[in-house]
């Protein structure tokens, strides 16, 4: 029984994989372009669930990082001319630094104080991007020349889906490494008790400090991604709508699990396509889902999925 489940399980992986794959060979540029978001959104889920999950730091202010990624790597890529393979990690780095700052409200507030703080976060930087119109142009928004890779230009949904998927895969794998590493041990024992923590030698301050930069680097490439897949970023779009809806997704796919966000991201994505010609269906659905997650599945998706399996 144990071999069977084993080899059906691999199957499913199989079979998932070569349809991931092979998308853009069998799908027309719409749907291409609607697995790309769930691919940055999945980036994103992945990168606020080490932050939330893991470590336990609640934050509703990520649209700020994720704007953050955008508008550093299209301001790169478009007036200091970088091809993407340095603007993108680039915006990933300054996010990092960025996180590493925004963890020190962190250092002295819980729950929902650090909630309201960061949203707080999120604000400034929005209005920032409203008010350097110099730099960012303003509300008038700034369009994104497409990434370049020598002389290839990156311009169609199937190049861009398979630049996404990459860079989905390769963060996928480092997340899962990190996660079984001494850092990810550490961050689920700060989520659980700070003082027993403390008490076991784990540096709280250091690991939330971890978490935050490590959530800011992924949220800031999936920014960075966002902007070169859309060619226009506009500040209305980072606004606290965003960063409620990330955080939805992890508690949707299931917090503290790697293959949950990305769960979470094919649900917020893929489920309002389903009733998008249905006039505020979309909204509806992703609301009710919520509510039945948090009655029915609070270990989300991903733990019911992994029940179902089980029983199977």
């Amino acid at each position: 029984m144990a071999d069977a489940k084993k080899h059906t399980g691999r199957a499913v992986v199989v079979l998932v994989g070569l349809v991931v794959l092979t998308a853009p060979f069998w799908m027309s540029g719409y749907p291409v372009y609607v697995l790309s978001l769930v691919g940055i959104f999945g980036l994103v889920a992945i990168g606020l669930n080490f932050l939330t999950g893991y470590a336990g730091q609640i934050s509703l202010g990520h649209a700020g990082f994720f704007a953050i990624g955008a508008y550093t790597t299209a301001l790169l890529t478009k007036k200091a001319g970088l091809p993407f393979v340095l603007s993108l990690p680039l915006a990933g780095v300054f996010a990092t630094a960025v996180g590493a700052v925004a963890a020190l409200p962190a250092l002295r507030l819980k729950n929902l104080y650090l909630a309201i703080a960061t949203l707080g976060f999120g604000v400034v930087v929005q209005k920032l991007l409203f008010e350097w119109q110099s730099l960012t142009g303003g509300g008038a928004g700034l369009e994104v020349p497409a990434p370049r890779l020598g002389p290839i230009v990156l311009s169609t949904a199937g190049h861009m889906y398979y630049l996404i998927l990459a860079v989905v895969i390769l963060g996928t794998w480092a997340a899962l490494n990190i996660a079984r590493t001494g850092s990810g041990r550490a961050m689920v024992m700060v989520r659980e008790s700070e003082v027993a923590a403390g008490c076991l030698g784990i540096s709280v301050a250091k690991y939330k400090v971890i978490a935050f930069s490590l959530s800011g680097f992924y949220t800031a490439i999936a920014g960075g991604l966002y902007c070169y897949l859309v060619r226009y970023i506009n500040p209305e779009s980072f606004n606290i709508h965003m960063s409620i809806t990330f955080l939805s997704m992890i508690v949707i796919g299931g917090l503290g699990t790697i293959p949950g966000s990305l769960l979470g991201a094919v649900f917020y994505v893929l489920a309002p396509e389903l009733f998008r010609g249905i006039k505020d269906a979309p909204g509806l659905v992703f609301g009710l889902s919520l509510v039945v997650v948090m009655v029915l599945m609070p270990k989300g998706l991903w733990g019911f999925v992994g029940r179902l399996w089980r029983r199977a």
